[in-house]
């Protein structure tokens, strides 16, 4: 049960590409669980090279890293929670390079007294703040944490360094306060895909195989079915999300089964208002749910009489 709206996600994915492709729905299910399998993967791989690197207290190209970060958390097949740490992590590398702007902007203004460098500095230094609150509201974990890099900031704008050497080991400061929250993130990143690599995924897969399974066998009933609930409509006249949305949902009401409905209704409804909008989410929830009454739930009440 745990993984229920994962495999319905990964099994929506794969049957949308089928239908909008035309490719053969066993050679999509092959080829989509290796790339999932090998995506997973690599975020393990690189958190751990990344924390390696860190632990050791090796120098690093933290753009090259953030970049790696950022095409990661992209990656829309994998889960929210472990894109979220990933971007995260990857917007926190990005202020490393800000703060060493900020250094070099500043820099220019203690040797050359530019007010216009000085204005640049204060600038990038409230840009770099500004991020940390936004980060701050939506991590609470890691208050604590954001509010001393907070805190560091707002003193270092009342009380700018004085000279170069003072500049120098207020950016290694920084670094180092930055860097010890970027290990939580990559951390939590690395535990997560190497557990869902090696405990979750099987489950995950088995669901969802068998959801599309259900909808191989049973097409031309499961699209009859939802043409008989759209008033007029033709199921080719639909979006494709939607479509894929209601073939799916048919398939696990009528021929897999759920314990909890709610849930999978949930499930398919945040889907459709993710992938399209709010008006599909309750194009697709009033369908659903017309299928759900009319053929399952009546169906149980016949056979239990």
């Amino acid at each position: 049960m745990r993984f229920r709206k994962y495999s319905r996600k990964h099994a929506f994915n794969i049957l949308y590409q089928w239908d909008i492709t035309g490719e053969p729905l066993e050679k999509l299910q092959e080829e989509y669980w290796n790339h999932l399998a090998n995506t997973y993967s690599y975020v393990a791989s690189l958190t751990q090279e990344l924390l390696e690197k860190l632990e050791k207290g090796e120098d690093f190209d933290s753009e090259v890293y953030a970049k790696k970060l950022e095409s990661a958390a992209e990656e829309e097949i994998l889960a929210e929670k472990l894109r979220k740490e990933l971007y995260t992590a990857y917007v926190l590398l990005k202020l490393l390079e800000d703060f060493h702007n900020f250094t070099l902007t500043f820099t220019g203004w203690l040797g050359e007294g530019s007010r216009n460098r000085l204005k640049r500095a204060k600038e990038i230094l409230e840009e770099i703040k500004k991020t940390l609150q936004e980060l701050k509201k939506s991590n609470k974990e890691e208050e604590e944490l954001y509010a001393d890099l907070i805190g560091f900031i707002e003193n270092l704008e009342s009380n700018p360094p004085k000279d170069f050497e003072s500049l120098k080991e207020t950016e290694k400061e920084f670094k180092k306060k930055l860097l010890s929250l970027v290990e939580e993130y990559l951390n939590r990143a690395k535990e997560f895909a190497q557990r869902r690599l090696k405990e979750d995924l099987g489950d995950i897969k088995e669901y969802a195989n068998r959801l599309l399974d259900a909808f191989k066998e049973h097409q031309t009933d499961i699209d009859a079915t939802i043409e008989e609930f759209l008033k007029g409509w033709t199921i080719d006249r639909l979006g494709s999300v939607e479509r894929n949305l209601l073939r799916l949902g048919t398939a696990e009401f009528m021929y897999v089964g759920v314990q909890d409905p709610g849930r999978a209704f949930n499930d398919y409804i945040d889907f459709a208002k993710a992938f399209v909008n709010q008006k599909a989410a309750k194009f697709v929830n009033g369908v659903l749910s017309a299928i759900y009454n009319k053929k399952v739930a009546t169906k149980g009440e016949e056979e239990r009489a």
